[in-house]
């Protein structure tokens, strides 16, 4: 027992070692804080929870009056929010009985879908065994893994609680996320399996807690995680969905089985411009799920990107009418409501309900309208 606990306080000292070096930036909550000293030392309440000047605002909050922008994924209260919604225990997040209990492990439901309706193509033309091509260039490592099949992109994983369950159903997963911090943080529970996050319990009192441990079914190696732009995504995670000497359809499909974007929509600068590149990321028969609440400000996307949520037409019918163009190259599948809790105290939360779609990439052997 005392071994294990020595472990167990290594591993977290360890754990917050990697983040505050590399990383320096999510020792603070704020921007603002970064360049004022402390006035008081922290002191611990009669509940041994800490107290500290915490951002009033949630940094999840939707409302217009709320902070917005890319910048404030890179603070610490943001980390501790997505660690907590990601991966805190189910009893800690919500441990009121009459709670909805039916909102919790959102990351897990969002993985599910992907995996229910991906019909995971494997004949020889769509899948990359070997490890150079005809010409002798290497191929990425983790396309010709051994296991289980199929291969997964999770765009705007944030910390990777979603990109994790993937690998319940996938050979490969592939996390991108255009925040930096949320990345490292990815990559830290990927090393070590567990972290502990900062909690509000009310007002500016927090406690330490520690993340759940992950599924048994997980295999965190399966999983890879980088920096990316959705709205600009490197060319290496675009095309190649055929065999190379294919070049006409080698250069219209991607080569995922499953591409997840879960809340990330109404966060971009140009959804758009996104939803019409993900036909370069899906192979045929491959399956988009798109997961959004559809909580449009300005503060995120400039009123004219918006898809819907204005000039009475509904976001579903805007991204329906653009995926299913010629050019949006996917069938509608099915819908369903994905409903998510994030804890802002111990005694507030945010109930929201996403809209989730399921789109299938449509097949040049059957369709012959392709782009």
């Amino acid at each position: 027992m005392a071994v294990t606990a020595a472990i167990a306080v290594a591993a977290g000292l360890a754990a917050g070692w990697y983040l505050r070096a590399e990383f320096p930036a999510l020792l603070f909550s704020s921007p603002s804080i970064a360049g004022k000293k402390k006035k008081n030392k922290k002191k611990k309440s009669t509940s041994s929870a800490v107290s500290q000047d915490p951002d009033p605002i949630s940094v999840t909050s939707t409302g217009v009056g709320d902070g917005g922008g890319p910048g404030v994924y890179e603070t610490k209260k943001a980390i501790d929010e997505y660690v907590q919604f990601h991966f805190g225990d189910p009893q800690e997040v919500l441990p009121w009985r009459d709670g909805p209990r039916e909102a919790l492990r959102f990351t897990e439901r969002c993985a599910d879908l992907c995996a229910e309706h991906c019909k995971l193509v494997a004949s020889g033309k769509w899948e990359i065994t070997a490890a150079e091509d005809e010409k002798g260039a290497p191929r990425s490592p983790h396309l010709h893994r051994s296991g289980k099949s199929g291969l997964a992109l999770d765009v705007g994983c944030a910390v990777g609680g979603a990109s994790f369950e993937l690998t319940k159903h996938f050979r490969d997963v592939v996390g991108v996320d255009f925040s930096q911090s949320f990345v490292t943080t990815a990559n830290l529970m990927k090393r070590v399996g567990s972290l502990q996050y900062t909690s509000v319990t009310e007002g500016t009192m927090v406690e330490s807690r520690q993340t759940s441990a992950l599924d048994p079914g997980i295999d965190r190696q399966r999983v890879e995680f980088f920096v990316a732009d959705a709205c600009a995504l490197p060319k290496s995670m675009m095309l190649g969905g055929s065999a190379p000497a294919d070049s006409e359809l080698f250069g219209k499909y991607g080569r995922h089985d499953a591409v997840l974007a879960a809340n990330l929509l109404c966060r971009l600068p140009d959804p758009e411009h996104f939803l019409m590149a993900c036909a370069r990321l899906v192979r045929p028969d491959g399956v988009l799920v798109l997961v959004s609440p559809y909580s449009w400000l300005e503060q995120w996307t400039p009123k004219h990107k918006w898809l819907g949520g204005g000039g009475g037409h509904k976001s579903s019918d805007v991204i329906k009418a653009l995926l299913e163009s010629t050019a949006g190259g996917f069938d509608f599948v099915t819908q369903n409501d994905l409903p998510f809790l994030i804890k802002e105290h111990d005694r507030k939360f945010q109930w929201g309900v996403s809209h989730a779609t399921v789109w299938r990439r449509r097949n040049p052997a059957v369709h012959t309208g392709e782009p």
